[in-house]
């Protein structure tokens, strides 16, 4: 299947940033129970860095579903608590974000005023961290209260000394480089267990920056069948990508052959879909791999009473450990990074995302909204600075 390729846009805010929001500390504070109400607080002060501390201000991140799922798996998996918000309580929480962020105060040996790093913050305009394990490409956030959470989330990495950043290509790097490791970690877990014998690839809201690095990556290991099931309004977008060798709509799902040994890669967490898909291929489901919840803003739940497999959760960070321990940390970056650059050359070559810079916290809020809401067009991609 050949993509069909579209002019690739960029879409600037109209209003430019006034320099008080440039200087002021701010940050966004998300409803822990109701994503859709959140508040923009500005701060008195930034913080300041006591010894071996460091301030950074954000400078470029990115919006996808991911970070929609991150609020979503909130409670169960941590996330909330990354960045704790002090004196606001347990309603209220800071979604984390990838993107890049400026060191603005250091009294960190190491860690200097003027540097750039990649990595995981909150929507906020200044974080504080507490780097340890500090060398020429990256540091470790040792802060006491992230020494329990996934490792993979506490490092973060400088751009002058990555061969894969490029200042050009930083808003793909932020929408694509978070969702792209998880792609290329699934991708790798199936193919290390031969895809559990199966045919064929389901995968559910194939249409997310998820499920088609997903897709991407497994197109790297075998030539197996990929399906990707969509929403009607998404099909045509599906079908230009390139990367499935068929694209259903829900409605269609019960057109899959019953007899035909099959993977499912469910990005949607729609308990429905999950139950039909079960319930039409039976024993010929060999795996339910649950990845995100991009049609839902609650862990997915599934019926209890599913025939064929129990679904099994894939947490990324967990295969992550797994390959740092087999590989080596040098080599999981060397292999995933050629595949990320394989990756964003597909996605740029092909003019598969419609990049929109806007400005601004409120901005960030507005196109949340827009994501809980399910308003967003899927050959978008958000990036806001600050």
């Amino acid at each position: 299947m050949i993509a069909r390729v579209r002019k690739l846009r960029f879409h600037e805010s109209k209003e430019k940033p006034e320099m008080k929001e440039r200087t002021e500390a701010s940050r966004l504070l998300m409803s822990r129970s109701e994503f859709s109400d959140m508040r923009l607080e500005t701060l008195d002060a930034g913080p300041r860095a006591e010894d071996g501390e460091a301030v950074f201000r954000l400078g470029r991140f990115a919006l996808t579903f991911n970070n929609v799922t991150y609020a979503t798996f909130g409670d169960a998996l941590g996330y909330w608590d990354f960045f704790p918000v002090g004196n606001s309580g347990e309603a209220w929480g800071l979604l984390p974000v990838w993107g890049y962020a400026d060191v603005v105060e250091s009294k960190v040996d190491g860690i200097t005023t003027g540097q750039r790093f990649y990595g995981y913050w909150p929507t906020a305009s200044h974080v504080k961290l507490r780097p340890g394990k500090v060398g020429n490409r990256s540091f470790r956030d040792d802060a006491a209260h992230r020494a329990d959470l996934p490792e993979i989330y506490n490092w973060y990495q400088r751009t002058d000394d990555d061969p894969f950043h490029d200042a050009r290509t930083e808003p793909l790097h932020a929408i694509f480089r978070p969702l792209f490791v998880t792609a290329f970690c699934l991708a790798d877990f199936l193919a290390e267990n031969d895809f559990f014998g199966a045919e064929r690839v389901v995968v559910s809201s194939a249409s997310s920056k998820t499920g088609y690095a997903a897709a991407f990556c497994i197109r790297r290991h075998s030539d197996i069948e990929m399906i990707g099931l969509t929403s009607g309004g998404n099909r045509d977008f599906v079908e230009s990508l390139g990367l499935y060798d068929k694209v259903l709509s829900y409605d269609d799902m019960r057109r899959l052959d019953a007899g035909t040994r099959t993977l499912y890669i469910d990005i949607a967490g729609n308990s429905e879909l999950q139950a039909d898909l079960h319930e039409h291929l039976g024993e010929r489901l060999v795996y339910d791999c649950s990845v995100g919840s991009a049609q839902s803003l609650a862990p997915p739940s599934p019926r209890r009473d599913l025939p064929g497999p129990r679904p099994e959760f894939f947490f990324a960070p967990n295969w992550i450990a797994k390959r740092h321990k087999d590989w080596g940390v040098s080599e999981f970056t060397r292999r995933s990074g050629e595949a990320s650059a394989a990756f964003f050359g597909y996605v740029t070559d092909n003019a598969l995302v419609d990049l929109s810079e806007q400005s601004g916290l409120a901005a960030a809020r507005d196109v949340l909204v827009e994501m809980i809401e399910g308003r967003t067009d899927p050959a978008k991609g958000h990036v806001i600075v600050l």
